[in-house]
């Protein structure tokens, strides 16, 4: 058990769609792309989405550059990237683009991948996750860390998407293990 308490931000559920069963242990972070734009209130704005009948799934959190919301609680399994159990999903504010991570030198992007590095941090921290970036093997493997729906995609065949597409993913995983050795420092 880990002597670091997971984050609690304002809490804006329960979704319309999770699954039964626990949660826990945590294995992987999974992060996303919403598919609408990354602005201010964006977060709130999924948080309703997936509070209706008609989403088409849920997560655990969703962040925008000025705000991260939780709308499933982190024992709750919910639909986020198939095989979901033992996953949390991170919802990034972002409109995903296959080949060009241009998007990400924006202010607001920025801002956003900064929420999203303190997010994770604490959520490693909290639940043991190592943070270290896992493609389809390591998936497949078992192993624990911080993915991609679009690697879990690839790894279980269990859905189509490719979020977040292109994005700073070595800039992020840097940052990430700076924040987790701050986060350890100052706890």
């Amino acid at each position: 058990m880990s002597k670091f308490r997971p984050p609690s931000p304002p809490y804006l559920g329960p979704a319309a769609h999770t699954s039964p069963g626990d949660n826990k242990p945590i294995n992987r972070i999974v992060l996303h792309s919403t598919v609408s734009a990354c602005e201010p209130g964006g977060a709130r704005q999924i948080a309703a989405y997936f509070r209706g009948p008609s989403a088409g799934g849920s997560a655990h959190y969703v962040v925008d550059p000025s705000e991260t919301v939780q709308v499933v609680y982190d024992g709750v399994i919910a639909w986020h990237a198939p095989p979901n159990a033992h996953s949390l999903g991170v919802e990034m504010c972002d409109m995903p683009v296959a080949k060009d991570k241009s998007r990400w030198d924006s202010k607001n992007h920025q801002q956003m991948l900064d929420r999203v590095v303190r997010l994770v941090a604490s959520l490693c921290l909290a639940y043991d996750v190592p943070p270290r970036f896992l493609g389809p093997i390591a998936l497949k493997l078992g192993r624990r860390g911080i993915t991609t729906h679009a690697n879990v995609s690839a790894a279980f065949k269990q859905s189509t998407h490719w979020d977040p597409g292109a994005w700073p993913r070595r800039e992020f995983m840097r940052a990430l293990r700076a924040e987790v050795k701050r986060q350890r420092r100052a706890g």
